[in-house]
C-alpha cells in the first residue's frame, strides 16, 4: 500500500495529485505543477523555450522528455477519482475539517469555519477574513463539517422556527435587543417537523399534478407531431406521385411522337423513293428518245428515217405532263405531312391541357347505355356485376350481351385522365369507345374491333391490350389494382398505365374520327362468376 500511496505522489509538489494529467511521455502532474513548469520554463530561457521542431516547450521533470507548450493535456481521468477517494477517507478518519483551499491529502487543519461562506480555512487561509474589510460581517465559529446547521447571523445551531417569517432561528435570534421575531409565532425547530412534513406533502401533490400535466403535455405533442408528421409525409407522396405521374405523361408523349416522326419519316422517304423511280424510269425513256433522233437527223434515207420516227412515237413526250402533276401531288404531301405535325405538336396546347387535366374531370356513368346485369352507384361513378336483373326496361342504347357501360360524355379533343379502381375483380376490361360500338356480341366485347380499345384482365390474371386486329398478352409481375387512362385526342395517344407504381403498361396510337366515351367492364370474361365488387372511377388526379 505504501508503495501504492508514493505512485499518487506528484513529482513537483511531492503531495496526492490534484487535477492530474498526462504528459506525452507517459508521467502525471497536478495541473497546477504542468502551468508553473510552463512559466518556469519562459523564464529561465527568457520566454524562447522550443522543443527540437522549434516550437515552445518544456521538460518533464522526470525523464526531461521535451513537450509542446501548445499541446492541451488532458486528465487522467482513473488517477482522479482514485485521489478524490483517498482525500474523501483521509477527511472523515481525521473527524476535524481540513482547510478547503490547501491541496493534497497534507492539508492543513481548519482553525475556523465561516458560516457566511460555508467553508473551513486554515490560520493561514483564514487571514482575508480577519484583514479584509468585505469580510467583515462573516460569521466564524468553531471548526465544523455541519456549518449548514449554524444561524448565519450569530453562528449558534438552529432550534427554532418562526412560522411568520418561515425561517429557522438560534436562540440569540430571540433575544430582546434582535427582537424582530418576537410577535412572530415561533415553535421548536423539532416540534415544527410535522409542519415541514405536511408541507412537503402538500407540495408534493402539486409537483405530481404539475409532472402528471406535463407528462400529459407532452404525450399531446408527440400524438400532435406524430399526426403532423404522418400527414406531411402523406402529401410529400402525394406530391411525389403527382409529379411522376406528370413526368410519365410527359414521357408518353416524347415516346408517341417518337415513334409518329419515325413513321412520317419512312413515309416520306417511301413516297420520294416511289416518285424518284418513276423520274429515272421517264428520264430514261427520254435519254433514249434523245440519242435516236438525234441519229435520225443524220439519216437521208426516207424509209429508215420513217422508222426512227416511229420508234420514238411510243415515248410519252407528245404534250404531256412528263408525271409532273403527280410529283407536284407528292410535293403537296409532304409538304401536308409537315403542316399536320406543326399543327399538332403545339408545346403550349399541351401545358395547358395538363393544367386543365390535374385539375380534374367529372366522369359519369350513363345508366341508359348498362347491362341490365350492372348495378350503377348513385353517384355514377361506380359500377358492378350482379346477377340479378336492374330492370326490365330496354333502352336502344343499352348493351344486351355484353357486361358494359360507357361515360355519359365524350372526348374529341384534349387532354383526359382517369383511375379505375379493379381491386380484386376477377375480370375487367377498360377503355375507350366511339358512340357507335355495336350493343350486342361480336362487337360489344371492348376491344375485339375497330369502334374500341381496351386493356382487360381475364384467365387467371393474365393482361391483354386489344384494338381490332392488334392484340398484345402479356403478364405483369404486380396485381394490379388501379388503373390509369391517359387519353391525347389531338394527338391519338391513348395510354394505360399502373397508378400505384406510376409505370406505362400499354400505349396505342390511333386515328380518332369521332368522340369516344370512356367504357367500362366489371366481367370481362364469361366464365367467371359474379363477384359484386364495385368497379370506381375517379376523375383527375387522386389526392
Amino acid at each position: 500500500m505504501e508503495a501504492l500511496g508514493e505512485e499518487l505522489v506528484c513529482a513537483v509538489c511531492q503531495d496526492i495529485f490534484v487535477d492530474p494529467v498526462t504528459l506525452p511521455c507517459g508521467h502525471n502532474f497536478c495541473s497546477d505543477c504542468v502551468a508553473q513548469l510552463k512559466r518556469s520554463a519562459c523564464a529561465s530561457d527568457g520566454g524562447n523555450a522550443s522543443s527540437p521542431r522549434g516550437l515552445p516547450s518544456y521538460a518533464c521533470p522526470l525523464c526531461l522528455a521535451s513537450c509542446d507548450m501548445s499541446l492541451e493535456l488532458r486528465r487522467n481521468v482513473a488517477l482522479h477519482n482514485i485521489t478524490e477517494r483517498l482525500w474523501q477517507r483521509g477527511e472523515a478518519s481525521a473527524g476535524t475539517p481540513s482547510c478547503d483551499l490547501c491541496k493534497g491529502l497534507k492539508r492543513a487543519s481548519a482553525a475556523k469555519t465561516c458560516v457566511s461562506c460555508g467553508g473551513s480555512f486554515c490560520a493561514s487561509h483564514l487571514l482575508p477574513h480577519r484583514e479584509n474589510p468585505a469580510f467583515r460581517h462573516h460569521v466564524l465559529v468553531r471548526p465544523t463539517c455541519h456549518s449548514s446547521r449554524l444561524c448565519k447571523q450569530h453562528g449558534k445551531e438552529l432550534e427554532l422556527y418562526c412560522q411568520t417569517d418561515k425561517c429557522p432561528l438560534c436562540a440569540y435570534c430571540m433575544l430582546p435587543s434582535k427582537a424582530s421575531h418576537l410577535d412572530h409565532q415561533v415553535l421548536k425547530l423539532t416540534d415544527a417537523a410535522p409542519v415541514f412534513k405536511n408541507d412537503c406533502k402538500y407540495k408534493l401533490s402539486k409537483v405530481e399534478q404539475n409532472l402528471a400535466a406535463v407528462e400529459n403535455g407532452l404525450r399531446l405533442l408527440e400524438e400532435a407531431a406524430s399526426a403532423e408528421k404522418d400527414k406531411l409525409e402523406k402529401r410529400q407522396q402525394t406530391h411525389l406521385k403527382f409529379f411522376r405521374k406528370v413526368q410519365l405523361f410527359l414521357d408518353i408523349e416524347d415516346q408517341a411522337w417518337k415513334k409518329r416522326f419515325s413513321v412520317a419519316t419512312a413515309q416520306l422517304n417511301l413516297m420520294v423513293d416511289c416518285e424518284k423511280s418513276k423520274l429515272k424510269q421517264l428520264r430514261a425513256k427520254l435519254q433514249q428518245a434523245k440519242d435516236t433522233l438525234q441519229i435520225g437527223i443524220c439519216v437521208n434515207n426516207p424509209v429508215q428515217l420513217l422508222q426512227i420516227l416511229d420508234s420514238v412515237k411510243s415515248t410519252e413526250i407528245q404534250e404531256q405532263d412528263l408525271g409532273l402533276k403527280d410529283l407536284l401531288d407528292v410535293t403537296n404531301n409532304l409538304q401536308n405531312i409537315e403542316a399536320c405535325f406543326t399543327k399538332s405538336i403545339n408545346t403550349r396546347r399541351i401545358l395547358t391541357s395538363l393544367g386543365e387535366l390535374f385539375s380534374g374531370q367529372a366522369i359519369q356513368l350513363d345508366a341508359n347505355s348498362a347491362h341490365l346485369q350492372l348495378k350503377i352507384s348513385r353517384n355514377g361513378t361506380a359500377v358492378e356485376s350482379v346477377e340479378a336483373k336492374q330492370s326490365n326496361w330496354c333502352h336502344v342504347e343499352r348493351f344486351s350481351t355484353s357486361l358494359n357501360v360507357l361515360a355519359t360524355a365524350g372526348y374529341i379533343t384534349g387532354l383526359h385522365y382517369w383511375e379505375v379502381n379493379v381491386k380484386d375483380i376477377p375480370s375487367w376490361a377498360v377503355g375507350i369507345a366511339y358512340q357507335s360500338i355495336p350493343r350486342t356480341l361480336p362487337g360489344s366485347k371492348l376491344g375485339t374491333e375497330e369502334n374500341s380499345w381496351a386493356f382487360s384482365c381475364s384467365e387467371r390474371g393474365l393482361y391483354c391490350a386489344q384494338h381490332d386486329t392488334e392484340v398484345m398478352y402479356f403478364h405483369y409481375e404486380n396485381k394490379l389494382e388501379n388503373i390509369g387512362v391517359y387519353l391525347d385526342c389531338d394527338s391519338g395517344i391513348l395510354a394505360f398505365c399502373d397508378s400505384e407504381s406510376v409505370r406505362c403498361l400499354y400505349t396505342f396510337y390511333c386515328t380518332l374520327k369521332a368522340p369516344v366515351f370512356p367504357a367500362f367492364c366489371p366481367k370481362f370474361d364469361d366464365s367467371e362468376e359474379f363477384s359484386a365488387i364495385p368497379l370506381v372511377v375517379h376523375s383527375g388526379i387522386i389526392d
